[in-house]
C-alpha cells in the first residue's frame, strides 16, 4: 500500500482548496478561466536513539493558473507555484493547437513528460497530498518541449521531445529527454471502468561527465513527512533523504506499466516503474524500480475518469 508514515512520522495533514473563477471573454471566440489551490503540510515526529523530535508545517503548493480556449483550435494554460523553500516558479506554460473534430493535437511548451497515471493527474484529485516515491525519485518533472499526440473515446497517444526546464537550475533539469505514453480503456459500462497504461522515458544528461562540475543525473528522495531536514533534527537526517546515490550517470531509460479498476464508488489503481541508469566513464550502471498499489471507497461520490487524458478527474459528490 503507499506510504504514509516513514522515520516515525505521523503522515502529513493537507489542507487544499480548490476555486474556479470563469471570466467573461476579452476577445471573440476567446475564454479565460482564473483558478488555484493551496496545500498545506503539518507533519509532527519522534525519532528514539538518539531522541529527536520534529514538528513543523510548510507549504506544499500554492498555485494560480489561468487557462482557456482561443478559437476552435487552440487551447493554453499558464500555471505560477510557491512553496516553501523556494521562489515563485512557472510550472505550466504552453499552448495546445487541435483542429476542429480532429484526433490529432500539438503541444508547445513547459509541461511534465509524458509518464506516469499519477503524476499526469492533476495533485488536486490524486488520493494523498504526496504522490508515490518514484516519481521524485525518478524524476518525473516539467521541461520545454513539442508533443504530437492522438486521441479517441477509449484512448491516448502522445510523445514529445524535451529540453531543460525553463526555470533552469540543477543539472537534472538540464540535458534533453524523449517521452511517450498510451493509455487504453478495454472496458466502460456506466458503472464500471478499466484502465491500462504504458509510458517511456530516455534521458540523455551531458556530453561529457565530470565529477568536479557536479555532473550527472542522480536518484533521491526524501520521507514523505516534508519537515525532516538537518535543521530541525539536530543533524541526526544530516541530507534529509531516505535514498540518494549521488551523481552517476550519464543517461537513462525509465518503463512503465499502470492500471485501475472504477466500478461505482470502489477503485483500485497500481504502477510499477523500472528505470536503468548507464553509469558515467567508470561509474557502473545502476537499475531501480517503485510503483504502488491502492483502493478505496467513496462515500457520497465516486471517482471519476477524464478518458482524454488517461488520468483520474474531478471527484462527483451525490449531494
Amino acid at each position: 500500500m503507499k506510504n504514509f508514515m516513514t522515520a516515525g512520522s505521523i503522515g502529513a495533514i493537507a489542507l487544499a482548496a480548490t476555486l474556479t473563477a470563469p471570466l467573461a471573454a476579452q476577445a471573440q471566440d476567446a475564454t479565460l478561466n482564473i483558478s488555484g489551490r493551496l496545500m498545506l503540510d503539518y507533519t509532527t515526529a519522534d525519532i528514539n536513539n538518539p531522541d529527536v523530535s520534529v514538528e513543523t508545517a510548510k507549504v506544499r503548493r500554492a498555485r494560480i493558473a489561468a487557462k482557456g480556449k482561443y478559437g476552435d483550435a487552440i487551447s493554453y494554460k499558464f500555471e505560477v507555484n510557491h512553496s516553501t523553500g523556494s521562489d515563485l516558479e512557472l510550472t505550466d506554460g504552453f499552448i495546445q493547437f487541435q483542429p476542429k473534430d480532429q484526433p490529432f493535437f500539438v503541444k508547445v511548451g513547459q509541461y511534465k513528460t509524458h509518464n506516469s497515471f499519477e503524476e499526469e493527474t492533476s495533485s488536486r484529485f490524486t488520493t494523498t497530498i504526496e504522490r508515490g516515491a518514484y516519481t521524485d525519485t525518478f524524476e518525473l518533472n516539467r521541461r520545454l518541449g513539442v508533443s504530437v499526440g492522438t486521441k479517441g473515446d477509449n484512448y491516448t497517444f502522445i510523445a514529445g521531445y524535451f529540453n531543460e526546464s525553463v526555470e533552469g537550475g540543477a543539472f537534472d533539469n538540464n540535458g534533453k529527454a524523449l517521452a511517450a505514453r498510451a493509455t487504453f480503456v478495454p472496458y466502460k459500462t456506466d458503472e464500471t471502468l478499466v484502465h491500462l497504461g504504458g509510458s517511456w522515458r530516455y534521458r540523455d544528461g551531458s556530453d561529457s561527465f565530470d565529477e568536479t562540475e557536479n555532473d550527472g543525473l542522480r536518484y533521491r528522495q526524501r520521507p514523505y513527512g516534508g519537515g525532516f531536514d538537518s535543521s530541525n533534527t539536530n543533524g541526526v537526517l544530516s541530507s534529509g533523504r531516505i535514498i540518494n546515490t549521488g551523481r552517476f550517470a550519464k543517461s537513462d531509460n525509465l518503463y512503465g506499466v499502470e492500471g485501475a479498476v472504477l466500478h461505482n464508488n470502489l477503485w483500485m489503481a497500481g504502477e510499477y516503474n523500472f528505470l536503468n541508469a548507464n553509469g558515467a566513464d567508470t561509474n557502473a550502471d545502476g537499475s531501480f524500480n517503485g510503483g504502488y498499489i491502492e483502493a478505496g471507497i467513496v462515500f457520497g461520490g465516486r471517482r471519476t475518469y477524464k478518458a482524454s487524458n488517461g488520468t483520474w478527474d474531478r471527484p462527483k459528490v451525490d449531494n
